[in-house]
């Protein structure tokens, strides 16, 4: 019984999106709310997981009073940890394929061009 569970919830939230709808229409606005949804939830937990981190080695502060190494060193951890969320929540939201390129492309921009 997990297993076809489990079974289903992989093949729901890998398969593909549904095909655009019509600007303003209901369908399109449910489709926006959900992608600003894990967008919101993605932004939340990546800072929530990195602090913790950040505190561990002895770097307390914030991105506007500083100092500079817990800013360097918070968007150091939490660019690659968002767009491994991103991928993950937006899999769970059954989304994979819109939230995989996505994340790619942000991948894309940190590494060598």
């Amino acid at each position: 019984a997990m297993a076809a569970l489990v079974h289903r919830l992989v093949r729901w939230s890998l398969s593909q999106a549904p095909p655009p709808a019509e600007a303003y229409s209901a369908a399109w606005f449910q489709e926006k709310a959900l992608i600003f949804t894990v967008f919101g939830i993605t932004g939340t937990t990546s800072v929530f997981c990195v602090r913790p981190l950040l505190s561990r080695v002895g770097i307390e502060g914030s991105l506007y009073e500083g100092p500079w190494s817990y800013r360097l060193g918070s968007f150091l951890l939490v660019s690659p940890a968002y767009t491994v969320l991103l991928v993950s929540i937006g899999t769970l939201a059954g989304r994979h394929a819109y939230f995989g390129r996505l994340s790619a492309k942000m991948l894309g921009r940190f590494g060598p061009a």
